[in-house]
């Protein structure tokens, strides 16, 4: 069942990969979102801000001023936010790495070999999994980026609140269940 769902599913994704028109991360409390070489932030109730390579904050088109440590906090919350967009490509990729597997195995279940398709299609599931896995750790880095910045700087404390654990064990029960079906 679990196979059945994902190959149109992945398919799609590998179609959205393929354009650069950024992406995004939805939580139950507001938005992260990739673009142009900034990660935007937009809580549920608040102003915008982003965030730059460099670590630089701007909450509502205005210039944070911040310490080296904030600024290092900033980048690492930008490099984890990126990243889940990454390993986002990665598992369409792997989703359409298994769904090209199936389609091989239609033509293979027709000859009579019906395990070697289920072996193929179960390891290209692994990898997709594997990949899921690493965009809730890249959001596991999010929210300890957020969390060690709200408490460190006043500014921020409006965006602290996007990611919550919540937000990181739905990412990874999600995984372990999807991948049992």
């Amino acid at each position: 069942m679990f196979k059945q769902r994902l190959i149109p599913l992945f398919a799609l994704c590998v179609l959205a990969a393929g354009c650069d028109s950024g992406s995004y991360t939805s939580t139950d409390h507001g938005r992260i979102s990739t673009r142009d070489g900034l990660v935007t932030l937009r809580p549920d109730h608040g102003t915008e801000a982003t965030i730059d390579q460099a670590g630089a904050l701007s909450i509502d088109g205005k210039a944070v001023t911040v310490d080296d440590r904030q600024r290092e906090l900033l980048r690492r919350y930008y490099s984890n936010a990126t990243a889940i967009r990454q390993h986002g490509i990665e598992t369409g990729k792997a989703g359409a790495a298994m769904a090209g597997e199936a389609l091989k195995g239609v033509a293979e279940t027709v000859k009579g070999d019906e395990n070697g398709v289920d072996k193929r299609v179960e390891a290209q599931t692994q990898k997709i999994t594997d990949q899921v896995m690493k965009i809730c750790d890249d959001l596991a880095g999010v929210k300890a980026a957020q969390d060690e910045l709200a408490a460190s700087l006043p500014a921020f404390k409006p965006y602290g609140g996007i990611v919550d654990e919540k937000s990181i064990t739905d990412c990874r029960d999600d995984s372990k269940r999807d991948r049992k079906d």
